[in-house]
């Protein structure tokens, strides 16, 4: 679950920021020379931020008073005095866990490819991406790595490997259930706890804090109803609605008109350019879903063979998938979704948690078709893992497609000669049409139809390469250099 705190601010960031673009003169938050190179071109796209800076307070590796790293005041930027935050180490320890933990999930799932599988997934999926958001939040506005940060952090994994274990038989065993249920509930209420002790020391989130303590606490404690009920399709219909409570209860918290009731002096900030990198490497660690899998326990085989040469064309739709991440839309540059405002925001979070979660399901799906199925046409009763590898790739499509769109180009007329809608058009359509080839399963090899997607893929990148990158590209850059 997303911190409450994070769109209501970006409401109040975007004014200033989005008149310091289209004004062209941004104010710099450090020296440019000092940032690393990500940062940089972040920058570059996305514009600089009017901020003042504060001094973080003395810090020491057993416990550092706690601290908002940003915030607002009467609608200015306060931002602790120093670089730019990376991914921390203690985010991307977390990042690896979860997605251990998420590929299993998508693994048990593929044991048996129904639709009853995939909503099973999707109920489990859930608590461990909102635990990881939780994590995430709680880092991006009070990290300082000291002592016990990192013990909540370990506490936190050890909960999640707890859930990971025992979630997969929640339908069968009451044991499992009632396990992972307090293992979701302790993760959430540590949470609650640590948001109350903090909430002492830093008055600019107070009451945001206290307010968000109070909602996790009631909503975590909710799903202890659940052992109420006997029936497997009853407990999934709770889950469902208990999904629905927290994440109305989170858009209330972050909903602009309640903020504003509030009447805070201060208000909470989110640094953009933290959360934009956070996403970004967790979205490429799951990309890794598609690499790792096929090295593993070396399952592709030896010597030269047909499981090689699907394994091959994995290599492939990964290079696909991280490059129309990076490229979004082709703009020069935007207002970055998360500045734009809540909508948006709200969009580009929960678009990421659909596209994580089909990059493991496709990923896992397609290590199956290249390993695990040694015939050279597919089982008719094996058609699930080939609709899960392409509706996978699909939904991964569409979730690439909303997110380009949700950024606000900026770039003024002729910087492009094919409109931004055009450019990304080929998506959903690909999509589309490697999902139709799951019924010509009959018609094409396995390593045929692996190759005919890695195919389409491929055609697809070429395309939007060409379109975003003309050959003039390089002196539009090097103009818009020297404007700003």
């Amino acid at each position: 679950m997303q911190s409450e705190e994070q769109f209501a601010t970006s409401l109040q960031e975007n004014s200033s920021i989005q008149s310091s673009l289209t004004q062209k003169k941004p104010v710099s938050l450090v020296d440019k020379d000092k940032l690393d190179p990500s940062l940089r071109a972040f920058y570059k796209k996305y514009g600089d931020v009017d901020v003042e800076f504060i001094d973080p307070p003395v810090q020491s590796p057993w416990f550092s008073k706690p601290y908002a790293l940003n915030y607002f005041h009467k609608g200015k930027l306060f931002r602790t005095r120093g670089l730019q935050r990376s991914a921390g180490k203690l985010e991307l320890f977390l990042d690896l866990v979860y997605v251990g933990i998420a590929s299993t999930l998508a693994s048990t799932a593929l044991k048996e490819p129904t639709g009853a599988s995939f909503l099973k997934f999707v109920l489990l999926y859930m608590p461990a991406i909102t635990i990881w958001s939780d994590l995430k939040d709680f880092m991006n506005y009070y990290y300082n790595d000291d002592l016990i940060q990192k013990i909540y952090v370990c506490w936190t994994e050890l909960l999640l490997i707890v859930y990971d274990n025992n979630c997969e038989f929640a339908d069968t065993s009451t044991k499992a259930l009632r396990t992972a249920v307090v293992a979701y509930f302790l993760s959430r209420f540590t949470l609650a706890i640590m948001l109350l002790f903090y909430s002492f020391y830093i008055k600019q989130h107070r009451i945001q804090m206290r307010l968000y303590c109070l909602s996790l606490a009631i909503t975590s404690s909710c799903w202890f109803f659940i052992f109420l009920i006997n029936d497997t399709k009853g407990k999934c219909i709770f889950a469902g609605l208990m999904y629905i409570l927290e994440h109305s209860q989170f858009l209330l918290n972050v909903n602009p008109w309640f903020i504003k009731k509030l009447g805070l002096e201060y208000t909470s900030a989110l640094n953009i350019e933290h959360e934009d990198a956070r996403y970004q490497g967790f979205y490429i660690i799951a990309i890794g879903q598609f690499l790792t899998t096929t090295v593993m326990k070396n399952p592709l085989s030896t010597g030269w063979n047909p499981k090689l040469h699907k394994g091959f064309s994995l290599l492939f739709d990964a290079f696909v998938f991280l490059g129309l991440y990076s490229n979004k839309d082709g703009c020069i540059t935007a207002v970055h979704a998360l500045r734009r405002n809540a909508t948006t925001g709200a969009l580009y979070i929960y678009t990421h948690i659909v596209l994580i979660a089909s990059m493991l399901l496709s990923g896992n799906a397609g290590i199956t078709l290249a390993s695990e199925i040694t015939t050279d046409y597919l089982d008719p009763s094996k058609r699930g893992v080939l609709i899960y590898f392409h509706a996978g790739i699909l939904a991964a499509l569409g979730s690439l497609t909303l997110l380009s769109l949700l950024d606000k180009d900026l770039d003024e007329p002729g910087h492009h000669k094919v409109n931004r809608i055009i450019r990304i058009s080929g998506r959903i359509p690909t999509g589309l049409i490697m999902l139709g080839i799951t019924w010509a399963d009959q018609l094409l090899t396995i390593k045929s139809i692996m190759w005919l997607d890695c195919l389409f893929l491929m055609l697809l990148f070429i395309y939007e390469f060409l379109v975003m990158n003309s050959f003039e590209f390089h002196n539009i850059r090097a103009s818009k250099s020297q404007e700003v």
